[in-house]
Parts: C-alpha cells; structure tokens; sequence
C-alpha cells in the first residue's frame, strides 16, 4: 500500500508538472572539439525542481510508469528546441528520446515544423529496447534526408548499444563515463575503447567520449583518436 501511495503521489506530481511545466527546465552540457577544446555541440539535460526532490531519470522512470512517458519527454524537447535560435552556426544541440517517443507521430510533428534539422542530434540510449530496427530506421529516414544526425549512447555499458550501432549505423558512438572513467589505469578498458574507435574509422562514424574528468582521462581518449568530448573537464550543465 505504501509503494502505492507513493506511486500515485509521484504520478500526480507528474501529472502537474506537464499541465504547468514551472517545474521542469533544460540545463546544457559542451560537447568540444578535444584538438581544440571549443563547443561543437550542447547536449540538452532535464531538471526537475518539484517535490520530491529526485534525479532526471527518477521522473523519467515514475512517468513511464504512469503512462506519461511521452508526455513528459515532449515537455523537455520542447523546452530544449528553444535553445536552436541561440546557437552558433555549425554548433548543434543534443536531444536524448527514448525509442517510443521516437516513433511517435507527436515527436515526428516536432521535427517537421522545424525549418532545418542540421544542427539537431538525436540520441538513443540502450535503456529502453527498439523492438523492431526496421521501423524504427524508417520512422527516421525522412528526418536524416534533412540533416538530422543520430548518435547512439552508453557505448560500453551493456550490449544492447552494440545493437543499436550495428542496426542503425549512427552518426555518432558515444562511449559511456563508466569506460572513460577507467581508460588511463585500465589496459582492457582500453583495448575496448581501440575497438570502438577503429570500428568508427572503418564506418565513416565519429565518436564522442562522456564523463572526461581529468586531463589523463583526455590525453588517453585523444591518443585513441577520438574527435569529441564531454565531461566536467570542460564544463558542468548549466545555462546556454
């Protein structure tokens, strides 16, 4: 009964959040170019300031739970969407979607009321399956034909990412802090991260590192011949 309650609290929370959205904002974090160490990019984050106080994903979770998944992930791409006026030219804007969201037609609507799609990058995480690749390829044809660039995320931290690089043939891989953490004291980690990025050479695919902490962390990840990084070496999640 209490797992109840608390499941109904939070879904009323959500419910409010949506009708109001007050609640909810969208912090970016740089993604740079490593040779130089400028923005190429700014991946768009959720915040949530309701109650309970809870991480992103929590929110994510209780409203997919409560079958407001979509919903809620429409309400932060929106939010993020705001920003594109404010970028630089060349400079894109990161979006995470869950799959389902993805193939919805709400989600495709979004992307075709907006004049270009060349400074967008759609990233899918391996947290939620894609039941059927071929569907899924198809819901984002239109979308690439225009300039939209799709990265898969959490590489190295499970094997459905593997999947989703061999199914969708990305733009982009990116590898998971959970590797990049270990990648300067760790020769498996290592040889792993070889792999992914002679698999992106001999694919045309470029890669971005998350969770760059430290400068050995970037010296080894640059070594490897990696274009792109993210972490709080070069910035934390904040305003644009």
């Amino acid at each position: 009964m209490l797992a109840e309650a608390r499941q109904e609290d939070a879904t009323q929370a959500i419910e409010s959040l949506i009708r109001c959205g007050d609640g909810l904002s969208i912090v970016v974090q740089p993604i740079v170019d490593l040779a130089t160490e400028t923005p190429v990019g700014f991946e768009a984050l959720a915040r949530f300031a309701c109650s309970p106080p809870r991480p992103p994903d929590w929110w994510f979770a209780q409203a997919a739970a409560a079958g407001l998944g979509l919903e809620l992930e429409l309400l932060a791409i929106d939010r993020a969407l705001t920003l594109l006026p404010r970028l630089a030219d060349g400079v894109y804007l990161s979006l995470n979607a869950s799959p389902s969201t993805i193939l919805d037609e709400e989600f495709a609507a979004r992307l075709d009321s907006l004049e270009s799609l060349e400074q967008i990058v759609l990233e899918v995480t391996e947290h939620a399956p894609i039941e059927d690749y071929a569907r899924f390829e198809a819901a984002l044809e239109r979308h690439r034909r225009r300039g939209l660039e799709l990265a898969v995320d959490d590489m190295g931290a499970g094997f459905a990412s593997l999947r989703h690089i061999l199914q969708l043939r990305p733009d982009t891989i990116k590898l998971d802090r959970a590797l990049v953490d270990r990648i300067d004291r760790d020769r498996r980690t290592r040889a792993l991260a070889v792999a992914v990025t002679t698999f992106a050479l001999e694919t045309q695919t470029s890669v971005t590192a998350e969770g760059i902490e430290t400068a050995s962390q970037r010296s080894v990840i640059r070594a490897l011949g990696v274009n792109a990084g993210q972490g709080y070496l070069f910035g934390r999640p904040g305003p644009l």
